[in-house]
């Protein structure tokens, strides 16, 4: 969540390097983390009438760096009194698109007891800090935290209407844009990404089923699923996911699994439905199925979202 009261929204994100006493500050660098299908949202103080989400945009990259000249609105900045001229970060986004009904501070102060709730349980899940995009003031008094660039926790997206549009964004699709897929964001709350895990794996099963499947084993390593019935022994691997899905994340073990067994099928279930039960838990319903028979990864399908890195000896 970009914090502004930039004239100009959704284009990039603009940060400098280093604080108005030459530190480096966690909300600037943050920018560097960002990755081309990112979302970003805009927090704006007073483009809706108030403070606000107004819209969103959609990281594309590259990163660059430059200088900016800058007057920080904290409270120490604004004692300063003077504008800071340094090195910036500077990352391409692909334009602003704006929300039918923002997100206000009235809307989020009167859901207090929701956002609350939500940061405790963040809290007691996350190890290390939140970033979480919220202060709580005084009670009534909810603010966007003081910071430039924040984390957006995929919890909050959830609980509010306005951000149904982000959550199946899929693609980025303009002119003179590079077009890039997204991936099925990681629910922050453990206990609600493995209920839709275990709903797609209930509804790969059923799938099998209706095949004439004659017996499934359910594993979860290496694979998800035997299926036994159908020719030769099938070892399937299952992804789920609530929102809409072009892209899963697979570990090198799933891949070099998929290209040793020629008899390996991959199965998405996106946009499956939740809700809490009463009892502190979730459940899950809905969902669409896709499957790919004997599946192979194919290495232009694939990219790098991490890297191991041996360190030097010596």
């Amino acid at each position: 969540m970009e914090i502004t009261d930039r004239r100009v929204l959704g284009d990039d994100l603009y940060a400098p390097k280093l604080d108005g006493v030459g530190k480096e500050q966690w909300s600037y660098t943050l920018v560097t983390e960002t990755r081309p299908g990112d979302v970003v949202l805009h927090w704006h103080k007073d483009r809706a009438g108030e403070p606000a989400l107004v819209g969103w945009s959609q990281v594309t990259g590259p990163l660059s760096v430059g200088s900016i000249t800058w007057q920080a609105h904290g409270t120490r900045g604004r004692a300063r009194g003077v504008a800071t001229t340094g090195a910036s970060w500077k990352m391409q986004c692909g334009g602003f698109n704006p929300f039918d009904e923002p997100l206000t501070r009235s809307e989020l102060n009167h859901r207090e007891s929701d956002l609350r709730q939500i940061y405790d349980q963040l809290r007691r899940s996350i190890a290390g800090t939140l970033y979480f995009p919220f202060i709580f003031y005084r009670a009534g008094d909810v603010r966007a935290r003081q910071a430039y660039l924040t984390k957006f926790p995929a919890a909050l997206v959830a609980a509010f209407p306005q951000l149904s549009a982000v959550a199946t964004r899929n693609s980025i699709d303009r002119p003179g844009r590079v077009r890039r897929a997204v991936g099925m964001p990681r629910t922050a709350d453990p206990l609600l990404r493995k209920t839709i895990e275990q709903w797609a794996v209930e509804r790969a099963k059923s799938h099998y089923i209706d095949l004439g499947a004659v017996k499934i084993e359910e594993l979860g390593k290496p694979y998800d699923l035997v299926v036994y019935g159908l020719g030769p022994v099938r070892h399937v691997e299952v992804k789920g996911s609530s929102v809409e899905a072009v892209a899963v994340e697979l570990t090198v073990n799933e891949v070099t699994h998929a290209r040793t067994y020629p008899h390996t099928d991959l199965i998405v279930v996106d946009r499956i439905a939740w809700r809490r039960d009463g009892k502190g838990g979730y459940t899950a319903s809905g969902g669409h199925l896709r499957a790919w028979e004997s599946w192979q990864p194919d290495d232009d399908a694939l990219a790098p979202t991490q890297f191991r890195y041996d360190l030097p000896t010596g």
